[in-house]
């Protein structure tokens, strides 16, 4: 989508919601009023009335990504800054509309799981925030794969329900939920103790002979990590 096709689709939207919790439903026409724009202008942007008022949730993604690309220090953010950042910054969209939120959240969203177009972009906007940090570790980056970001996205999904039933003064629960969870998936990710691991297991079997003592099986690992080394050199740039 073009930006300019996102923001006539987050006015639509919001247009819609605004329709949606004085009348009870979107008249096409009201709509009509509302935007300016034709029935054709909505329906090429939107295959159904009911998506309009779904696209609301996804919009907090594409709001996110503007207002971070006028941000010029954000890709110098720790992973937890920068996942923080993002629950904290929806969390403040969704509380403008806190009513309708409530109202729709559960069926429109979190029922759907990884079906819904919200849960897509959050798992998107997660990825870039891993592929993007020079931090991670390398065997952390190993298991980075689309399914772990599903899987966090959907977590993302159950914090943003506890915070709407979340009647502690403050939100304070769902404030320290928050950096205890960015916190902990930072530390994981930034470890290197099974980098470490894997040097160590490295230099037993190759250099202290550990390979040399189990049969058959020594062999293999010792020839793996012996290519692994020849290949390593062969890619470092001579002087």
């Amino acid at each position: 989508m073009t930006p300019e096709s996102i923001k006539n689709k987050i006015e639509i939207s919001y247009a819609a919601i605004d329709l949606y919790m004085s009348t009870g439903q979107v008249s096409m026409k009201k709509l009509i009023k509302e935007t300016g724009l034709t029935a054709s202008d909505i329906y090429t942007l939107f295959p159904e009335k009911k998506s309009i008022l779904s696209f609301y949730y996804p919009s907090i993604v594409y709001q996110y990504r503007m207002m971070i690309s006028e941000i010029d220090d954000f890709d110098s953010y720790t992973l937890s800054e920068k996942l923080s950042n993002f629950i904290y910054t929806s969390f403040d969209v969704l509380d403008e509309q806190r009513e309708f939120v409530q109202k729709s959240f559960y069926k429109t969203i979190l029922k759907k799981g990884t079906h819904s177009e919200f849960h897509h972009e959050v798992s998107l906007l997660i990825k870039e925030f891993y592929l993007s940090d020079p931090h991670i570790s390398v065997s952390s980056g190993f298991m980075m794969g689309d399914r772990v970001f599903s899987f966090l996205a959907k977590e993302y999904l159950y914090v943003v329900n506890f915070w709407l039933n979340d009647d502690s003064e403050g939100k304070e629960k769902t404030f320290a939920l928050v950096d205890k969870l960015t916190a902990f998936l930072e530390e994981l990710s930034y470890s290197k103790i099974i980098d470490k691991g894997f040097d160590l297991t490295k230099y037993l079997v190759v250099h202290a002979g550990l390979g040399n003592r189990i049969p058959i099986v020594g062999d293999c690992i010792t020839d793996y990590f012996t290519n692994k080394d020849e290949s390593s050199n062969q890619n470092e740039p001579t002087s």
